[in-house]
């Protein structure tokens, strides 16, 4: 678990989106980048292994809107067992009631696509999880 005084080889990063050109573009990206990633097209698959392997991940990266399960709906589930894990949502086209929904979730942050994946990767990831950037 990112504790803050590590770095981005010692994250693991769970990943969430339907769209699986995204998750490719993604995975690439974290290898260059010295992430640890597990890639999911479908939520269902992710939950089960974020909730399995409580201890395994350090934050998650999930769309809002995924057709077997929302982001909203993935994100309590996660809480039921980890309360404080990071979400950063990516998402395209959130509501204003599905923001409030996410922030009142606690320790989330919103992506808003398209958005710059080096930026991500390079900045708000380490910000967001108090790491020295890589």
């Amino acid at each position: 678990m990112a504790n803050g005084d590590g770095n981005a080889a010692q994250v693991r990063i769970a990943v969430i989106d339907d769209e699986r050109m995204l998750l490719s573009v993604f995975s690439s990206l974290m290898r260059q980048f010295h992430y640890h990633a597990d890639f999911f097209s479908n939520p269902i698959k992710a939950l089960e292994s974020i909730v399995g392997n409580p201890g395994r991940y350090s934050l998650v990266i999930s769309d809002i809107r995924m057709p077997e399960m929302d982001g909203i709906t993935f994100a309590r589930k996660i809480r039921m067992v980890l309360p404080k894990m990071p979400i950063l949502f990516m998402t395209g086209e959130a509501t204003d009631e599905m923001r409030a929904q996410a922030l009142e979730l606690g320790n989330v942050e919103f992506l808003e696509k398209p958005f710059p994946l080096e930026a991500t990767l390079r900045d708000v990831i380490p910000r967001f999880l108090g790491l020295q950037k890589p």
